[in-house]
């Protein structure tokens, strides 16, 4: 009898443990939003918002250079080069577009609830993605929020045939 008992036993522990709870049969893969960093930063580098930035640098440069107030020419002459290199990293290669996504964030939520997506990632900073997890690409949608032009969106269409530049091949002086 106790043998019989220990068998059964046995069987139901293979076949209930051999089975996936019914809640992991039911369950929906992960989705994941994945942008291009690239398309984010020439949108955002072609915006209104963006000219808008440039032409207050410019003007507080110029009224530096009419007061004489060198120091402060200089200072605005070297953050226009640098936010170039910066734009020119992030829209040719694979820079970090965090500080301008951090203009769009209160949207974030709506476009992942659209996608259906639990979290939004630049897609060159995955670096691994178990075969389980779903990608969405949410390029477009986010794109969207800086208000493209046709033309913009022409180029950010014609980046996804291109490969980015390695960071480490971009020049690093704002001169050059």
């Amino acid at each position: 009898m106790k043998s019989k008992l220990a068998m059964a036993a046995m069987v139901a522990a293979v076949a209930f443990c051999g089975a996936p709870p019914a809640a992991a049969q039911d369950a929906k893969p992960l989705r994941i939003g994945v942008f291009d960093s690239r398309a984010v930063a020439l949108a955002y580098g072609n915006s209104d918002e963006f000219q808008r930035i440039i032409q207050g640098l410019r003007a507080d440069y110029e009224t530096a250079k009419a007061a004489n107030n060198d120091s402060r020419a200089k200072a605005l002459e070297t953050e226009g080069q640098w936010s170039q290199v910066r734009l020119h990293q992030q829209t040719f290669s694979t820079g970090p577009v965090a500080g301008i996504l951090a203009r769009v964030k209160d949207k974030l939520p709506a476009i992942a609830a659209q996608a259906g997506v639990s979290l939004i990632v630049s897609k060159w900073e995955v670096q691994f993605s178990n075969p389980a997890v779903e990608t969405v690409d949410v390029t477009l949608p986010i794109v969207k929020l800086f208000n493209p032009s046709d033309r913009v969106l022409a180029w950010v269409a014609q980046m996804k045939t291109q490969d980015p530049i390695p960071f480490e091949k971009l020049p690093l002086d704002p001169k050059m």
